[in-house]
């Protein structure tokens, strides 16, 4: 994967703004906005329509796309995101259209969709769960995707990552240490300031359910020596552009459904993270330990029976 492929949306950008991204060191404010102005970029690259000035109707039209898979206050996020993208590059006022009165409209009626809809969270992935779709995965007749699919699953379980960030894993972001994987967390929901997190994933006992050695074994495999780790890979085992969020929840629908579970629309991407909490706290795990691993900041979130000694896939 060229490096152009995997950056083509900025090259959208005014030059001003390309600058403003290639920093390797920016404002706090720039920081915060870019992984939603990036997120948008993406969209409008895919699907064709003018990103700046982008119509007040294409921005709506991904906001409630945004909508289907995130809460209002990640609506809102990327609609000031998207807000900001503008105004640096000179639309100001009424020119931005973050002012009109249908985005306004928009993301009122989302916020008042998620009030009055019941909240359906995904279902946990369970160890053995796990070991049975990384089994599907070394099975996989296109080769390249069930080691990729490993790598991703195994790694998103054990880290306990948003699928955000597990979609966003770059080669300059980890290193293998003796004790087994670090991965460096730059940017994510909870930290808006990029303060960074490192995430230290320990060698399994099983080789098979390793995330060491299914991230070993897919970057041998992919040969990719530098930026987005996770990417697509087609029905002929090419491997194409970083994968999306999304891309993550889709893979574990789609592992799922492969094992045959009735239930397979009841899991997502968060069912990684969540299955990794639930795990580790009826294993004994401390909530502090967790908390660490997971990034989490409220206790509240992980409030779970504790109990029994550490699991090992």
């Amino acid at each position: 994967m060229s490096d152009y492929e995997e950056r083509e949306w900025l090259e959208k950008l005014p030059q001003d703004l390309q600058d403003l991204f290639n920093l390797s060191h920016a404002k706090n404010t720039n920081i915060a906005y870019k992984g939603d102005i990036e997120d948008f970029m993406k969209w409008a690259l895919k699907r064709g329509v003018e990103s700046i000035p982008c119509s007040p109707l294409h921005f709506a039209e991904y906001l409630v796309e945004c909508s289907k898979v995130s809460k209002v206050n990640t609506v809102k996020r990327r609609a000031s995101g998207v807000s900001y993208l503008h105004r640096q590059s000179g639309y100001l006022g009424k020119d931005n259209p973050r002012e009109d009165p249908l985005i306004k409209e928009t993301i009122r009626l989302i916020a008042r969709r998620e009030r009055e809809t019941p909240i359906k969270k995904s279902k946990e992935l369970t160890p053995e769960l796990i070991r049975a779709i990384v089994t599907l995965c070394k099975e996989d007749e296109n080769t390249v995707k069930g080691v990729r699919d490993r790598a991703l699953i195994l790694i998103g379980f054990s880290s306990a990552m948003r699928r955000s960030n597990l979609s966003k894993i770059k080669i300059e972001d980890i290193d293998f240490v003796i004790q087994g994987l670090e991965i460096n967390i730059p940017f994510s929901k909870t930290d808006q300031q990029g303060q960074g997190h490192v995430c230290r994933l320990a060698h399994g006992q099983v080789p098979a359910t390793c995330p060491v050695t299914a991230m070993r074994d897919w970057l041998l495999l992919s040969d990719i020596r530098d930026g987005f780790i996770f990417c697509a890979v087609n029905k002929s085992g090419k491997i194409g552009t970083v994968l999306s969020g999304q891309a993550v929840w889709r893979i574990v629908k789609a592992r799922l459904k492969e094992l045959g579970r009735a239930d397979w629309d009841d899991f997502g991407g968060h069912s990684l993270r969540s299955g990794f909490a639930s795990t580790a706290a009826e294993n004994g795990a401390s909530i502090q330990a967790i908390k660490s691993q997971g990034g989490w900041k409220r206790d509240a979130t992980l409030r779970k029976k504790q109990k029994g000694q550490s699991y090992n896939l």
